[in-house]
């Protein structure tokens, strides 16, 4: 039997070392956790894989589940490799560092498909593919870090417990060299596509006539690869419908809006962030585009939308975009593109969607290696009656 020690130090609670548990991983589940069962409970495990029986140390206890980390393997999974980076068991960032990336890449279909299956009854018709990522390290152009005197770091899993860090595998090279050359002030350190490192203007390089610029702090998508395989893959889905009219709701600073537009389409591009709204219209003034109408709204109350519209694109944060899937329904517009970052939230408004919507097919996109973080694209169709 191999038994592997993941982190020596205990933890404790009022001097008492937390229970431990022996623990058989069957499944994975949406978070990033293995799956097993202890005394009638099912127990989420972080660090383990399905296949690995682990001894691993409660975190939290209720009534039906237990929230555990895996101190040590006992018996591991044949796609178990060692972390690259040395604070990988206490850092709160990365949370599949101990698995082979094509199964890494295995485990985020299999959780997408089980999670939209379980929370909104659907399955895309066409089957589901997903795509890697062209870099599984120093992929990231912006990193949130915390700050504790003049120190950088971040906070261990669901805690204010500070980590410090020397430096960050999944972040771009020049932001280490930043971080190992400058003490913490600011929270987050960003890098656009042509070095500038916290600059009051980002550039964002599409490839197109001209950059996309952007003021700090406005979202951009973190992995410029699979950002523009995105982009070429959402361009021939909409090329597919050629629609006569497109709303973009939760557009950004017009990330999929320019290329779209240049395509030659009409779009009614819908944003809240003003730092967002006014680096998008600035971006459509550099390419003198006049297909686009811009529309600030607060996608997470009550807006308005006039206009018909043959195609819907969504893009929105983690939270999902429950009031406007409410608000398509009654809309009835042919199309709809849904792109998310989060597979819970996805299946939340597909399944309000649903009730005039099928699932065409889904496409996954390997935004975030290392961590448990699926990107994907969704198609879905008005049924005919």
């Amino acid at each position: 039997m191999v038994k592997t020690v993941l982190q020596k130090k205990s933890i404790s609670c009022n001097n008492k070392i937390v229970r431990r548990l022996t623990v058989k991983i069957t499944e994975f589940a949406n978070g990033g956790y293995g799956v097993g069962k202890v005394d009638g409970k099912t127990a989420f495990v972080r660090f383990a894989l399905p296949d690995e029986t682990v001894e691993a140390e409660v975190v939290k206890e209720k009534k039906d589940f237990i929230i555990a980390e895996a101190k040590e393997i006992k018996e591991p999974s044949t796609h178990r490799i060692e972390p690259k980076c040395p604070h990988y068991y206490h850092c709160g960032g990365c949370d599949l560092q101990h698995a082979e990336y094509s199964y890494q890449l295995a485990l985020k279909k299999e959780v997408f498909l089980n999670t939209i299956k379980r929370l909104s009854n659907l399955e895309p018709e066409n089957g589901t593919d997903i795509e890697p990522s062209v870099k599984q390290w120093s992929y990231r152009k912006r990193v949130q870090f915390k700050c504790r005197n003049g120190r950088w770091g971040f906070y261990k899993k669901s805690s204010n417990q500070f980590v410090e860090i020397s430096e960050c595998p999944v972040a771009d090279g020049l932001i280490n060299e930043y971080i190992k050359n400058n003490r913490c002030k600011a929270g987050e350190v960003e890098i656009d596509d042509y070095g500038n490192i916290n600059s009051d203007e980002m550039i964002l390089n599409l490839g197109l006539k001209h950059p996309l610029f952007y003021k700090k702090g406005a979202f951009t998508q973190v992995n410029r690869e699979v950002n523009l395989k995105i982009i070429d893959d959402l361009k021939r889905e909409v090329n597919a419908l050629n629609p006569n009219n497109i709303v973009e709701f939760f557009c950004g600073i017009g990330n999929f809006t320019i290329p779209l537009a240049l395509e030659g389409y009409n779009i009614l591009a819908v944003e809240f962030d003003i730092k967002a709204v006014s680096s998008l219209k600035r971006n459509i003034g550099n390419f003198n585009l006049k297909n686009i109408s811009v529309l600030r709204a607060n996608l997470f109350e009550q807006f308005k939308i006039k206009g018909h519209f043959d195609l819907a694109i969504l893009d929105p944060p983690r939270e999902g975009a429950k009031n406007v899937a409410q608000k398509l329904l009654r809309k009835n517009i042919n199309n709809i593109i849904y792109i998310s970052c989060d597979p819970a939230t996805l299946s939340r408004d597909m399944k309000i969607l649903s009730k005039k919507y099928t699932l065409v097919k889904s496409k996954l996109y390997d935004m975030f290696p290392q961590t448990h973080h699926i990107e994907s694209m969704n198609i879905l169709k008005l049924n005919k009656e």
